[in-house]
């Protein structure tokens, strides 16, 4: 099922790419804290799901920080956000050679992310790019948008519903739902499928 997005609806369809990249992408840091803890940024992360965090307390924000940290980063038994890793058992597998294609196609500085480019935080804002990309015509860019979803981003599940399961705060749990809610109805509007 192929929908069109108003300009309206691509705005803010590039806005949740743009947020849930960045939340992937490192740890929640002061200003987006304060934020998410307060509106409009807070009201609209609940009215799709989310938790945000009660407030910008150092506490609060360390607690995020130890969650991110053990969810994502490690030492041990975490849950890397790369593709390769879920997809192949192994960082660095051909998830990154693909990825790599639309980096170019949509001309990416390779530097713009401090991790691979097939972390879901990547994979993300790079999602963002190639909605906004100028293409020759809306159906070219509908259909490389479906086929990069299709490739890259329909992945995540095992990853979001583990980091649901395994998360110590409110925030990084609704975070793993509304990522995976998103990308869901994202799949089902592009009629992208794996």
């Amino acid at each position: 099922m192929d929908h069109q997005l108003t300009s309206d609806d691509l705005t803010a369809t590039v806005r949740v790419y743009q947020l849930l990249a960045r939340c992937w992408l490192s740890e929640i840091d002061l200003p987006l804290l304060r934020q998410l803890c307060n509106t409009p940024l807070a009201d609209a992360f609940r009215a799709v799901g989310g938790t945000p965090p009660d407030d910008s307390t150092p506490e609060v924000r360390e607690d995020l920080a130890f969650d991110y940290c053990q969810l994502f980063l490690g030492p041990a038994n975490h849950l890397p956000p790369y593709q390769s890793v879920w997809t192949n058992g192994q960082f660095q597998a051909e998830p990154v050679e693909s990825i790599t294609r639309f980096i170019e196609l949509v001309g990416c500085p390779e530097d713009r992310w401090d991790v691979m480019p097939d972390h879901l935080g990547a994979q993300l804002d790079l999602m963002q790019l190639i909605l906004t990309a100028p293409t020759d015509s809306e159906a070219l860019s509908r259909e490389i948008a479906s086929t990069y979803f299709a490739a890259h981003l329909s992945w995540a599940t095992p990853l979001l519903t583990a980091a649901e399961k395994r998360a110590q705060t409110g925030f990084y749990r609704s975070l793993a739902i509304v990522t995976r809610d998103f990308l869901h109805l994202q799949q089902i509007n592009m009629g992208a499928t794996e």
